[in-house]
């Protein structure tokens, strides 16, 4: 990278990785000599889908999506991941291919770690092995619940079910919740396996309710609960809704 962290910058962040936060100083220390520190430009892929790589990626700045492409160009997106995410750990865990593309969203910071070093503090260390398999399978819940929205729900539920999904990350304000860098019409289309003129047209529709306002890159989620209401009068409750996933 342009410019070397000292080794303070380099812990403070990396503690900022959910998945550190409950190493120990010592173990951190010695994971911190592994690394690579690269930075990344928006539009930049990371990761390639069926890339032999299996390097572990923490994401300590940026914000980044996970996607999937069709022969055909359309793209897929699984799942976004702020910073403080990781990805790349099924790789190193099982030696498979890549099972998605990871591209960053915005200019960031990651700090690469080979799969030995990663896979040696989760034998020495319980408490992480524990939080790798815990974040494994909340990503198995959330792409449960995904699976159900699209085979049961029509678009406008699974509208209400990304922008559920956005308003668990955003920032409280006095109006409701504020989603700074929305994603595009097009990005949420994608992500909900839609159109983007039916995401538009939904969107319209709760803008005129009164129940969201947008803006350029900006999202306000005027009635979540209302939104929350009517998500759970179609779908029911699903885990990800009954569950904080923030925690």
């Amino acid at each position: 990278m342009d410019e070397a962290l000292t080794p303070e910058q380099e812990r403070d962040g990396l503690r900022g990785v959910r998945i550190l936060a409950s190493v120990k100083d010592t173990d951190l220390d010695i994971l911190a000599q592994t690394l690579v520190w690269r930075r990344v430009r928006a539009g930049d892929e990371v990761v390639s889908h069926l890339d032999r790589g299996t390097q572990v990626f923490f994401a300590v700045d940026g914000a980044f999506s996970a996607k999937l492409q069709t022969a055909f160009g359309r793209q897929v997106a699984i799942r976004q991941l702020p910073a403080g995410s990781h990805f790349g750990e099924i790789a190193a865990i099982t030696d498979t291919p890549r099972s998605l593309s990871i591209v960053a969203e915005a200019d960031g910071l990651l700090a690469e770690c080979p799969a030995e070093a990663f896979l040696s503090l989760m034998a020495r260390d319980g408490v992480f092995a524990t939080a790798v398999a815990a974040h494994l399978a909340r990503n198995v819940v959330q792409l449960t619940d995904r699976v159900f929205e699209l085979a049961a729900l029509e678009t406008r539920f699974r509208v209400y079910a990304e922008l559920l999904r956005l308003a668990a990350t955003g920032e409280p304000i006095e109006q409701g919740i504020l989603i700074r860098d929305a994603p595009t019409h097009e990005a949420i289309a994608a992500a909900i396996g839609a159109q983007r003129e039916a995401v538009n047209r939904e969107l319209r529709v709760l803008a005129s309710a009164g129940l969201i306002e947008q803006g350029r890159r900006e999202l306000v989620i005027l009635d979540v609960e209302q939104l929350r209401d009517e998500l759970r009068r179609r779908a029911g409750t699903t885990t990800s809704d009954a569950v904080d996933w923030r925690l």
